[in-house]
């Protein structure tokens, strides 16, 4: 069931992130897709394998529905949101983006733990889901601005 709620979402978002208007350079999006998969693998390992707050499944299906999860859900998400927040111009409306972003990213976590796919420990709060969401966008957000300066910084004539 995982497996085909989890393909579902990736298929789609694939063909979302298709169809929409480009403002990402493919470098730029290269090396967020780099920096989200970082953040996601040092964050599982973090609470995962030193403070046992989260669990993935040790089946071989499950764990290939967190991988599908960690390298393509996130990921395209993540552009999907610095995609949205290029184009539009008040502050207001970047931040509900923001805020919806994140309500989604922890949507898809507790999805995954309903689904089985991975288990939050008796310690875990959903605060420590948004707090590690919020993070996740802010610092992925200032290193796309941080990319987007120094590739402007590069190219002036």
């Amino acid at each position: 069931m995982a497996l085909v709620v989890f393909c579902s979402i990736s298929v789609l978002l694939l063909l979302s992130y298709s169809v929409t208007k480009r403002r990402l350079h493919l470098f730029e999006r290269i090396v967020i897709w780099v920096f989200v998969l970082l953040l996601q693998n040092n964050f599982f390992w973090m609470m995962g394998l030193n403070y046992k707050l989260v669990e993935l499944s040790h089946h071989w299906l499950q764990f290939l529905v967190y991988d599908s999860i960690r390298s393509i859900i996130v990921p395209i998400c993540m552009m999907l949101y610095l995609e949205l927040h290029e184009s539009l111009d008040r502050k207001w409306i970047k931040g509900l983006i923001g805020v919806l972003f994140i309500m989604g990213f922890v949507g898809i976590e507790y999805l995954a733990e309903w689904l089985g796919v991975l288990s939050h420990s008796g310690n875990w709060s959903v605060w420590y889901s948004v707090a590690n969401w919020v993070f996740n966008v802010l610092l992925t957000l200032l290193v796309f601005k941080r990319i987007r300066f120094m590739a402007r910084k590069e190219v002036t004539i």
